[in-house]
């Protein structure tokens, strides 16, 4: 089992990012690739959410699913991801902090390949990096700007 955490401190009240994050649609779309969200389908409770992703990587078209399988309210969101050959679980936390709030993703990858496995379970953490802090990034910038523009 491989695991990538990353965190960002938003300058804004937990319920405006958990609000924000409880939409599968506008979350899973703030990926720094062009990931599109169609099916969208939100649940009151926001557990059962669900949304088809599409995106492209090295022109190549790719399809998979997100669904929310554990929603705490403003406090924690578990997503299951299956996406071209990789099914991560994504853990979103929302915690106070000084000036806002703090959220942390936190991605999981298990691999059942013998031999490979955990090669492979490390390449994919290791390859989310980078994208996992620029949807924290997108996340940030567009509940920060909402909460301004709402001033």
């Amino acid at each position: 089992m491989a695991k990538l955490s990353r965190s960002i401190e938003i300058e804004a009240p937990v319920e405006k990012v958990f609000d924000y994050a409880k939409d599968v649609g506008r979350l899973w779309t703030s990926w720094p690739e062009e990931v599109a969200a169609r099916d969208v389908e939100l649940k009151p409770d926001g557990v059962g959410s669900s949304a088809r992703l599409f995106g492209h990587f090295l022109g190549i078209h790719m399809e998979g699913t997100v669904e929310y399988t554990e929603v705490v309210p403003n406090e924690r969101i578990v997503a299951k991801i299956h996406w071209f050959g990789e099914s991560p679980t994504w853990v979103f936390s929302f915690e106070p902090a000084k000036g806002g709030m703090k959220l942390t993703a936190e991605g999981e990858w298990q691999v059942k390949a013998p031999v490979v496995g955990k090669r492979v379970e490390g390449m994919m953490a290791k390859g989310h990096e980078k994208p996992i802090e620029a949807l924290l990034a997108t996340v940030k910038s567009r509940v920060e700007a909402e909460v301004t523009a709402a001033v």
